[in-house]
């Protein structure tokens, strides 16, 4: 049987439209049907992706955590670090949605991986950088010294991935790798922005909870404590 319709390849009403034509065929064919098509194909993929993207998600998040728990030796830092990539990353495809453009279901699960893993050694150098600094400093000073010694390393490295990721989107003539290269060039400017300008205030702020929850903070805590003392 074939249906020719004047709709779309996606969008609400071509969604509504196959859940209907499987509701009807459902009702007379149970299982024994099947339906073809670009609007079924990429209604498909949606569901699929989506199902997939909630999995994947928590997968990595998970997994970034659990390496930057075991190579920081802190309960607080990880959280921290992960909330600042994954506010870039909700800030980057929140982008095509605010302009009104359409992006591939394949591309949001892609970048959602790639821009965590890609960018989060930006988040890490300037951390670690920090608990070195506030080792010896208090935290206003740390977080000044740590910006004016890792700004030049981390702008070297996002501003080239930043600008391949543009020249990449702007000539691709292929749509999905076309719009890869802009999520990844955008992406790595907001987790830049991030990184320089939320990261040293969320630093500041919990400050306290940071060198309760850090095993070298924590020793230096100790190590003064017990100076002092002595003295």
């Amino acid at each position: 049987m074939i249906v020719t319709l004047d709709a779309g390849y996606d969008g609400p009403e071509t969604f509504s439209l196959i859940k209907t034509v499987r509701g009807v065929a459902d009702k007379y064919y149970d299982d024994t049907y099947h339906l073809a098509g670009e609007g079924v194909s990429t209604y498909d993929l949606m569901e699929t992706v989506t199902s997939d993207m909630i999995k994947v998600n928590l997968v990595a998040i998970g997994a970034v955590f659990l390496v930057l728990l075991l190579a920081m030796r802190s309960l607080s830092l990880p959280i921290v670090l992960v909330l600042s990539i994954e506010t870039a990353i909700w800030v980057n495809v929140s982008i095509p949605y605010f302009a009104d453009k359409p992006i591939f279901y394949i591309a949001y699960l892609i970048i959602s991986s790639v821009q965590l893993g890609a960018t989060v050694d930006y988040a890490i150098l300037f951390t670690n950088r920090f608990i070195e600094c506030r080792a010896v400093m208090d935290k206003k000073s740390a977080v000044v010294e740590t910006v004016s010694k890792v700004t030049v390393s981390i702008m070297t490295s996002g501003t080239g991935l930043t600008v391949v990721g543009m020249l990449l989107g702007y000539y691709s003539s292929h749509g999905l790798i076309s719009q890869l290269g802009y999520f990844i060039g955008r992406g790595t400017l907001c987790t830049l922005v991030i990184v320089f300008f939320v990261l040293p205030g969320l630093l500041y702020f919990f400050d306290g909870i940071i060198r309760r929850t850090t095993l070298s903070l924590r020793q230096t805590n100790e190590i003064r404590r017990y100076e002092y003392d002595f003295y």
